[in-house]
């Protein structure tokens, strides 16, 4: 072997090794910014909760399996009330803000097997696979109502907002994801309306306490913006 040839050589493999370096450092950037990226299209940005595509992807993975098992699938739409007015009368960052909370609430009340989604604007979904039977279900219901109505604390405003739940369960009969999330809305609007009629009833009371030549005036009374 020449003289310049055995000088080159391991000039020739330190070189070799930065650049096998090189590339693997490129190859793992490339993975962490794939991974984000499928990361992204599949959760919410504000919360990282699931979105909607993904819930209905473990949904009908979920339904599948509880048409062979026979198991019960039960799924939970909640609104968040009050969050309007909390977004107009302290700001969009004050509303972000308690939508974080709202969110971070939903996974601490629910199980790891579970799936906590962000719906859309105020609106969650729970989806809760293999699950025990109805009772269970109406049992994170009340969970979930109790936990969500404790105050916020946003920044330096405390609010208290609440949470409007409807529940529907699969429990193998022929049904798709569409249905029982349908099922679990139309649910969720009526508990809705079932708590401003409850609100209305209520406000009535302490108008003819408070004012009783006014009580019978017919005016309709909507929850206090917080």
């Amino acid at each position: 072997m020449s003289r310049s040839l055995t000088r080159s050589a391991p000039w020739t493999v330190a070189s070799q090794a930065r650049e096998n370096a090189r590339l693997l450092r490129k190859v793992a950037q490339l993975e962490h910014l794939a991974a984000e990226s499928r990361h992204r299209a599949c959760h919410d940005g504000l919360t990282g909760l699931p979105n909607r595509a993904l819930l209905l992807e473990r949904l009908n993975q979920a339904l599948l399996l509880g048409l062979r098992k026979n198991t019960t699938v039960g799924v939970l739409m909640i609104d968040l009330d009050g969050f309007k007015s909390v977004n107009d009368r302290f700001g969009h960052r004050t509303g972000d803000l308690l939508i974080r909370q709202f969110a971070a609430r939903l996974l601490s009340c629910i199980r790891a097997s579970d799936t906590a989604c962000r719906y859309g604007g105020d609106e969650f979904v729970i989806m809760v696979p293999q699950a025990s039977g109805v009772q269970e279900i109406q049992a994170l219901k009340q969970k979930l109502a109790t936990q969500l109505s404790l105050p916020y604390q946003l920044g330096e405003h405390l609010v208290v907002v609440g949470a409007s739940i409807g529940t529907a369960v699969f429990n193998g009969e022929a049904t798709d994801s569409d249905a029982l999330i349908h099922a679990a809305d139309m649910a969720m609007y009526a508990a809705k309306a079932n708590r401003l009629v409850a609100y209305g009833s209520r406000r009535d009371s302490d108008r003819r306490r408070e004012f009783p030549e006014t009580a019978n005036n017919g005016t309709r009374h909507h929850p206090a913006r917080t």
